[in-house]
């Protein structure tokens, strides 16, 4: 899959989505320091769907599901709908700072496969209480090949 990819448009996109991650970064600080200023939670949201919404225009799948699994939790953090703030926040600074690192991990290895983050993936699910994924919820071949007939026809042998 990773081979049909564009991966000059993941460079065009890295650096804004780099500054954009430090930006949401600087807003989750800024949160957990005063937690009473929610203006800073739905900054960091907000940063993190451009990111999504980027990540998905140019069709990185594995890694624009990092980051609607962190725009969910920053969602669950800011309703409080939780199993632990701490926990969450902590989660989602995690997920600030690996996103950068799979974007890389992408860029040099070719492959946009989110088993590489499954835990963080999970831990972020784990705080909004949602259920865990697995390889397989994620594994999803291209069956349209299928579809084409290729080869010879072979004679029909009549029984004597």
């Amino acid at each position: 899959m990773g081979e049909k990819r564009n991966f000059a448009a993941l460079d065009w996109v890295m650096g804004e989505i780099s500054d954009t991650l430090r930006e949401a970064r600087q807003s989750l600080e800024a949160f957990v320091e005063d937690p009473k200023d929610t203006t800073r939670i739905r900054f960091c949201l907000t940063h993190i769907h451009q990111v999504h919404g980027s990540l998905q225009m140019v069709e990185f799948h594995g890694a624009a599901l990092l980051a609607e699994e962190m725009e969910q939790t920053a969602q669950a953090i800011m309703e409080d709908v939780v199993s632990s703030v701490p926990e969450a926040q902590e989660v989602l600074m995690r997920g600030l700072l690996q996103l950068p690192i799979f974007l890389e991990h992408i860029k040099n290895v070719k492959d946009d496969s989110p088993s590489r983050i499954m835990p963080l993936l999970n831990d972020m699910r784990a705080v909004r209480k949602q259920s865990y994924l697995s390889e397989t919820n994620l594994f999803s071949p291209d069956f349209s090949r299928l579809e084409e007939v290729t080869g010879d026809k072979h004679a029909v042998l009549s029984q004597p």
